[in-house]
């Protein structure tokens, strides 16, 4: 960096701004321009996806915008996006049962009624696609993780392999422009690779059912006497897999978003954080696990805690949290605390982690007033060194 632009940045506090600004803030021409491709592409995609299959147009899938980006949260650039695809089954909710007392931590069974099975059978709706879902359920009616990825990926497949092959890549045209096309299922999700002159844009596509309070499952760990579901009663179950193909993940998206909103510099600082995790290699500390350091620490916190403070003490007070929740391997799921985000992280990489980060603000607080360029060190990748 040249001298001349050293010298504007003189304390620790104009350093995170500084980052804040180059680093942190997405490019608003960039975003204009990725959000226009991706309405554009996905509204194109789910009617190629309800052309190809009677079933999918059946459920009214609806999309909610979800994740990082929408959330206000996401560090770099525009070009991940995580997307609810909410699909209803035309059966009294009512009827169906949510049961977790079999399931761990924060997922369920979902017991569907007697009018599911009537689905399949009844010669009308059978033609409407819903002879598909006479396997999706086990002798019990629990609902399959399993066979319902398989339908889901099965209906994405169809609707896009019907588009031109070039490439490797399925040739998509929206508003007289073309977009390559690249797809494959990824956990809960079915992930779209957008391929244009600009760059790349990654979509997780997330099937998703949709329930409202007062329903919960039944012998849910869940607390959902939480005051953040007053104000939404709305929250969903997703096909994660895991090691029990019955078990449903819940979700709470709407609830987790209240949580953070509205809360000054909050956003500015996970952001960072997320920063200096993606600089220091801190490959397995996923973005959701940061985030839920920061909706606990707003439910110990006043309102006020993230306005009174300047970033200089927020950050180093929740790389703080982070290093000891590191050092301690655990991080508690915030809508179930029995539940330890970490427990599936090697301890020997947490201990790692928390001891470089113990260096890392023990040198940031001993630095920060002679010299802020440390700051940077950490939070860019940057070849600079520090000045002595």
């Amino acid at each position: 960096m040249p001298r001349s632009s050293r010298r504007t940045i003189e304390t620790a506090e104009e350093m995170f701004q500084d980052l804040n600004r180059k680093c942190i803030r997405l490019n608003k021409k960039e975003i204009q321009r990725n959000n226009i491709v991706l309405y554009a592409v996905l509204e194109k995609i789910v009617k190629l996806m309800k052309n190809s299959d009677d079933l999918f147009k059946s459920m009214r899938p609806k999309l909610e915008y979800m994740g990082s980006y929408f959330d206000g949260l996401r560090v770099g650039h525009p070009t991940e996006f995580d997307i609810n695809l909410v699909l209803t089954i035309p059966v009294n909710y009512e009827k169906i049962v949510l049961d977790s007392t079999e399931a761990k931590f924060d997922y369920t069974y979902i017991i569907m009624p007697s009018e599911f099975r009537r689905l399949y059978k009844n010669p009308y709706t059978a033609n409407k696609g819903f002879i598909k879902t006479a396997t999706w359920c086990d002798s019990s009616y629990r609902l399959s993780v399993k066979k319902f990825r398989s339908w889901m990926q099965s209906v994405v497949d169809a609707a896009l392999n019907k588009l031109p092959l070039e490439e490797g890549k399925r040739i998509l045209m929206v508003h007289n422009q073309c977009f390559g096309l690249i797809f494959k299922c990824s956990g809960p999700a079915n992930n779209i690779s957008i391929h244009q002159d600009n760059g790349i844009i990654d979509i997780d596509l997330v099937p998703t059912f949709a329930f409202e309070l007062p329903k919960i499952p039944k012998g849910c760990n869940v607390d959902f006497s939480r005051t953040e579901f007053i104000k939404n009663k709305q929250y969903f179950v997703v096909p994660k897999p895991s090691d029990n193909d019955l078990s449903w993940r819940l979700t709470f998206p709407f609830q987790e978003r209240l949580i953070i909103e509205s809360k000054d510099n909050l956003k500015s600082v996970l952001k960072l954080l997320k920063q200096l995790r993606d600089v220091q290699g801190f490959t397995k500390v996923a973005s959701y696990y940061i985030k839920t350091l920061f909706l606990w620490e707003v439910s110990v916190t006043d309102k006020s805690f993230w306005k009174a403070n300047n970033l200089t003490f927020l950050v180093l007070y929740m790389l703080n949290k982070l290093q000891n929740a590191l050092a301690q391997h655990k991080i508690p799921n915030y809508w179930c605390p029995s539940h330890n985000l970490l427990e599936k992280i090697k301890l020997e990489s947490c201990e790692n982690w928390s001891n470089r980060l113990t260096h890392i603000i023990n040198d940031i607080k001993q630095n920060k007033y002679r010299n802020p360029f440390v700051i940077k060190e950490y939070f860019t990748h940057t070849q600079n060194r520090r000045t002595k």
